[in-house]
């Protein structure tokens, strides 16, 4: 009787781990834009392709989306007298209007992201399947690679817990439906932790540095081939 239930906990797992990847692409991609100038956002806004806006500032730091993989950005040092007020003014005149939203400065140890996806929507499908991660590590009753507090600290300072947590456990994602034997040392409260301070200080230099010029230069090359 059990199997049926370890199968659609599987597939769960697979479900939820989707959504929070799709999340993730999208917020480091809308990270990481190409530079575009504020004459391109105007002939975008134009002919309908911007999406979604993010702003922040007078004169406006601006980022805009024509699609939920493509970002681009015009910053504020050449965007003259351009405020907010203006910027809102020609987003009510576009047709259809993008949706736009001000740029959310981190606050304390948990970024969040998961609430901020920019795309219409997806805060109640990320930040919902985030949330029922969560309870599914509260709810399993001995995970493998650490205890509870560790994988809370993972999932709230840790940025990626949640997408870990469905990776690895109760068994690794890959391993299906077999059984695993647990680690010999599995972290607590005090190694989650400084793991999750550690990715929370790494990842976003991966960001900046690194996935900044390798994903836009893979879209470049997939938008181009025939």
């Amino acid at each position: 009787m059990r199997l049926p239930y370890r199968i659609a906990g599987l597939w769960v797992r697979v479900a939820l781990l989707v959504v929070l990847l799709w999340g993730a692409l999208v917020t480091v991609l809308s990270m990481t834009p190409r530079e575009r100038t504020l004459a391109d956002f105007h002939t975008a806004l134009r002919t309908g392709q911007v999406t979604y806006v993010i702003y922040y500032g007078t004169p406006v730091d601006l980022r805009w989306s024509t699609g939920p993989l493509f970002w681009y950005h015009a910053d504020r040092s050449a965007n003259g007298a351009y405020t907010p007020r203006t910027l809102l003014r020609d987003l009510n005149a576009a047709v259809p209007r993008p949706e736009a939203t001000l740029a959310h400065p981190r606050q304390g140890l948990f970024s969040g992201w998961p609430f901020l996806v920019p795309f219409h929507g997806a805060t109640w499908l990320v930040g919902g399947a985030w949330i029922v991660a969560l309870f599914i590590m509260i709810g399993t009753g001995r995970p493998r690679l650490g205890n509870r507090w560790a994988w809370f600290w993972l999932f709230t300072v840790g940025e990626v817990g949640a997408m870990l947590f469905l990776l690895l456990e109760p068994r690794s994602l890959w391993r299906g439906l077999e059984p695993q034997d647990p680690v010999p040392n599995p972290m607590g409260a005090g190694s989650g932790c400084v793991l999750a301070l550690c990715l929370s200080l790494v990842i976003p230099v991966l960001v900046a540095v690194g996935l900044s010029q390798v994903v836009p230069t893979l879209l470049d090359l997939l938008s181009a081939a025939p």
